[in-house]
């Protein structure tokens, strides 16, 4: 389908999210914010051990205690399990609400509800249990050996995937060279400023609503039912509104637990996870181990590349399964060889449950490949700008595993505006001329790529449901499924319903994320928000266009194909000036014909284009101490075209931030017990706005035929190549690839040779 010509100004405006003045004067109610009336508040208790069933539970000295109402553990579960992940609902389902074997520290052994969080915290320390400890695995490859311990039933692989294109071992065998490495990525937490809350009521008329700042609230709806054997007429899910998601808050984490005890007091229950709770029992970025070898050409071009990738899924199935095979497939999304395998094995062990994170397993997939490109180019005396581009894949391919289109793969053209931004051969000058000085401080300029789709298609129906109203004075509300992690999703919904109606996006207002008033939506996840969700606003815009039209025809006394809708009206295009008003067709829809102007439409993605980016650092790295300094950096995204380049500009440089801490400080660390040591803020760094460095970004002047407005995805992408680019610098300046991140000061004097 061809892109639409924009008319009215909306596409390509600087617009702030719709709630930022409500946030920024604290208007806004997120679920912790929210009390409902005789609201009980609940607290958990956790595992202490990685691996051990419950021989018994004594409940009795909490349950007596004033102010309790209600403490719940396995023997109150229901018993139908349940894959916490709205996307990989279908999928190994290995989780309870409460599971009599514990198989994390963290893993949820009971809980409280009580008329306050202190008591309830108090009757959790009232609980007397008695555990059989279990064998337990922290790494993958010793779960993954034969005999190990299963930590579910099955074994500890949870399904090995593998595809492949053209002929991988008679092109590594020609090769003139072959290099191979292990590389190595932590688990990191999502970090969202908001912790997992959720509030549960369950009524006298058996209706269980839960409010949740989730990204998947149709997911969550489809996992309550199964879990608790509910109608969905009698299931509701509202998400008012999130602090930040990043592919955290898709599964169901704390909802099991509120509903259960709703249901089990008659009363609504609210569980707020604290800081500590967050980064032990919440989610995580699936750790990976991956062994890539490629065969290149004495010019750079890489001929083969043959991937295995370990995934620690962590003690629960959740998104790994999707996430394996999304990496899986992103390895075909980047180089033009027509030789490539790769071999995914997910694996269980005895830590936090791993799931969706901003990327979706593409940091895990772009991390060996950047770095490796880059030791290629230092082994062959080459510019690593120019075997990246030798290697990059070409608009319009088509990947050799499955044949699926690349769209509009603009990755070159980022790479060759990069280099210009940077300012990347005078760069590379200074580079070398920190090296002959021989002083304390070295320069590292370092680059890398990455690619991300648009979509759920055509892996499973991507669909995304809108409703739109007029009110009686021409304004417009619209009522959608999207959650919006703070992103703007909603925000470039109401732009695009704007700019096919001509109405002022003041005038636009909008009912978000409730189960019973918004059709379907797949979820926050994917990078759909705008080329999925954004295409069913324009799409259901031009339906109640249409009907605008007929009604305005009326009133001008003309056809439909004479009308131009901007400026709050619609116009004549043969009479200059001759217009009515959008509260004037309003009105003749009421008197006339006695109708709401309202329509609905659900739109689903019939493609799945990918976005590319290339991006650039310049970093100063401290031969004493170790320390890596990040002085400039430069990112080039090819989304198609801008629909909002301030909101885009925001996702940009906030992947930016969150890549430069999975490169540099962040990692999710266990002792040997599987305790977690970096359970705070305080222990686990992220990056903080004095450490950023100067950044540079831009955006081609690109359109993706077959996305809203020529628009593609940015939310995800923007994260990939950052941890890769900054190792690829660092790498650079001392003169020795770095195969694991974080890259932490000691592993820079090891490199060095000064410790």
């Amino acid at each position: 389908m061809p892109c639409e010509t924009p008319r009215n100004g909306m596409i390509g405006k600087n617009v702030p999210v719709r709630d930022a003045a409500l946030k920024v004067t604290g208007q806004i109610r997120y679920v912790g914010d929210m009390k409902l009336p005789r609201m009980l508040y609940a607290k958990m208790l956790f595992s202490p051990l990685p691996h051990a069933k419950i021989k018994s539970i004594d409940t009795s000295q909490a349950e007596a205690m004033e102010g309790v109402c209600a403490v719940v553990c396995y023997r109150d579960s229901p018993s139908n399990r349940y894959n916490g992940n709205g996307e990989d609902k279908d999928i190994n389902p290995s989780e309870l609400v409460f599971d009599q074997v514990m198989r994390y520290v963290g893993d949820k052994v009971a809980a409280v509800a009580a008329e306050t969080e202190e008591i309830a915290r108090k009757a959790l320390s009232l609980i007397k249990v008695e555990y059989e400890e279990l064998p337990y695995y922290l790494d993958p490859e010793e779960a993954m050996k034969e005999g190990a311990y299963p930590i579910h039933p099955g074994g500890n692989i949870i399904m090995e995937s593998n595809n492949s294109g053209g002929d991988v071992d008679s092109a590594l065998r020609a090769a003139d060279m072959v290099f191979k490495h292990r590389y190595e990525m932590p688990a990191v937490n999502h970090c969202s400023i908001e912790t997992h809350v959720s509030i549960a009521d369950y009524d006298a008329t058996g209706k269980l609503t839960v409010w949740t700042p989730t990204q998947d609230a149709f997911g969550q709806r489809i996992n309550l039912q199964r879990i608790f054997g509910l109608p969905m007429s009698r299931i509701r899910v509202i998400s008012p509104v999130m602090g930040g998601g990043f592919g955290g808050k898709i599964d169901l984490v704390t909802e099991p637990v509120t509903a259960l005890l709703a249901m089990k007091t008659g009363r609504p229950v609210k569980l707020a996870f604290n800081r500590r709770e967050e980064f032990t029992s919440a989610r995580t970025r699936h750790a990976a181990k991956v062994d890539l070898v490629m065969g290149v050409r004495k010019d750079g071009v890489v001929t083969a590349a043959d991937e295995t990738m370990i995934l620690n899924a962590g003690a629960h199935t959740s998104a790994t399964m999707s996430v394996c095979w999304a990496a899986g497939g992103k390895f075909y999304k980047l180089l033009k060889t027509r030789n490539m395998r790769c071999h995914g094995i997910p694996v269980y062990t005895n830590t936090p449950v791993a799931s969706a994170m901003r990327g979706f397993g593409s940091p895990q997939q772009f991390f060996p490949v950047s770095s490796m490109l880059n030791e290629i180019a230092n082994s062959l005396n080459m510019d690593p700008t120019d075997v990246f581009l030798r290697n990059l894949a070409d608009p319009y391919k088509e990947a050799c595993n499955d044949g699926e289109s690349f769209g509009n793969f603009r990755l070159k053209d980022c790479v060759i505006r990069g280099r210009e931004l940077i300012e990347w051969h005078e760069s590379k000058k200074e580079m070398e001329a920190s090296k002959k000085a021989g002083g304390r401080y070295l320069i590292g300029l370092g680059m890398a790529c990455g690619s991300h789709g648009t979509s759920m298609f055509p892996f499973m129906p991507d669909v995304t449901g809108i409703t739109l109203k007029m009110n009686e004075d021409g304004t417009v509300v619209f009522t959608t499924g999207t959650s919006d992690m703070g992103n703007g999703s909603v925000t470039t919904q109401c732009m695009l319903i704007s700019e096919v109606l001509g109405i002022p996006l003041d005038h636009i207002t909008y009912i978000k994320t409730d189960t019973d008033a918004a059709m379907s939506d797949l979820g926050a996840y994917a990078s759909r928000g705008t080329y999925t969700s954004g295409h069913a606003a324009v799409k259901t815009a031009e339906i109640m266009k249409e009907k605008i039209a007929v009604l305005a025809a009326e009133l001008l006394e003309t056809n439909t194909g004479n009308l131009d809708f901007h400026d709050d009206a619609v116009w004549c295009m043969d009479i200059h000036k001759k217009h009515v008003t959008m509260t004037e067709i309003a009105a003749h829809a009421r008197e006339k014909h006695q109708e709401d102007i309202s329509c609905s439409y659900m739109f689903h993605s019939e493609a799945g284009p990918m976005s590319s980016e290339a991006h650039f650092a310049k970093v100063q790295v401290d031969t004493v101490t170790g320390e890596v300094k990040v002085l400039e950096y430069a990112a080039v995204h090819d989304v198609g075209r801008v629909v909002n380049p301030l909101g885009v500009s925001g996702q940009l440089e906030g992947g930016i931030s969150m890549g430069l801490g999975y490169a540099l400080c962040e990692e999710m660390k266990l002792d040997e017990k599987g305790k977690n040591q970096t359970a705070s803020f305080k222990k686990y760094h992220v990056f903080g706005m004095d450490e950023m460095p100067k950044i540079k970004v831009d955006f081609l002047d690109s359109e993706e035929e077959t996305g809203p407005y020529g628009a593609k995805s940015v939310g995800e992408c923007a994260v990939v190549p950052v941890a890769p680019a900054i190792a690829n610098a660092v790498s650079n300046a001392v003169g020795k690839q770095f195969y694991k991140i974080p890259i932490r000061p000691e592993d820079v004097l090891r490199a060095l040779g000064n410790q």
